[in-house]
């Protein structure tokens, strides 16, 4: 089994026989949703799925390298059980925090148990759509959207003056959470229109196999 860095910070490349991304557990022994891990050198690998993460699909699509790293501030909104936040979670390390946003309390108890063992983890039950809520977070480095609702570039308007200048932004879109009978193409190229009005797009990337009918953006925001 070889382990090596990849391009990304904190990420890292699993092959044996097949290639597979990882990050080093924070927690090392806790596996709050039965991931697979590998033990080297005395560290702890999560095995990161991209099958069930669409930030973990964006990298294995080899998106451009983004600007996440240890000690970061980052904004989830969508952050549903935390499965995808407690890998950034393992990337921002104790020195950073991740403000996981979900307006659901069936997801939050969950999200809330995965907390209490990843302590850089903050959940927080608040509607994305009204940022009023959670104002209190102050300034973060990186934004993630997952909110599959229909007005997702108007959410992420709303939510982009949490970001420090320089940070950056990934947004995952699902086609169907804005209209099931376009293209999903079609769909996707108003939403890139609608973006490039406040935002600079660095990259985008179609998800499948992984995740059918979904696109994410790597942005930054404009400079005014």
């Amino acid at each position: 089994m070889k382990i090596t860095k990849s391009k990304y910070e904190g990420i890292f490349l699993v092959e044996n026989g097949k290639k597979k991304i990882a990050t080093i557990n924070l927690v090392p022994g806790y596996t709050p949703f039965s991931e697979q891990t590998v033990k080297q050198d005395g560290k702890e690998y999560r095995i990161w799925n991209p099958h069930r993460s669409k930030w973990a699909a964006a990298i294995m699509k080899n998106i451009k390298k983004f600007s996440l790293k240890k000690g970061d501030n980052v904004l989830y909104l969508g952050a549903a059980s935390g499965q995808s936040a407690s890998y950034i979670s393992d990337i921002v390390g104790k020195e950073g925090k991740v403000f996981c946003i979900d307006i659901a309390p069936r997801v939050m108890r969950d999200l809330i148990f995965v907390a209490e063992k990843k302590e850089n983890m903050v959940p927080i039950l608040a509607d994305a759509t009204n940022p009023k809520e959670y104002e209190f977070i102050g300034k973060v480095d990186f934004i993630f959207q997952d909110v599959a609702m229909p007005n997702q570039v108007e959410i992420l308007k709303r939510n982009a003056h949490f970001l420090k200048d320089g940070g950056q932004i990934l947004l995952a879109v699902k086609s169907r959470s804005i209209d099931v009978t376009a293209k999903p193409s079609d769909i996707f190229a108003k939403v890139e229109h609608q973006l490039a009005k406040d935002f600079d797009i660095i990259d985008k990337k179609r998800l499948e196999p992984y995740e059918m009918d979904h696109i994410v953006f790597l942005l930054s925001k404009k400079v005014k």
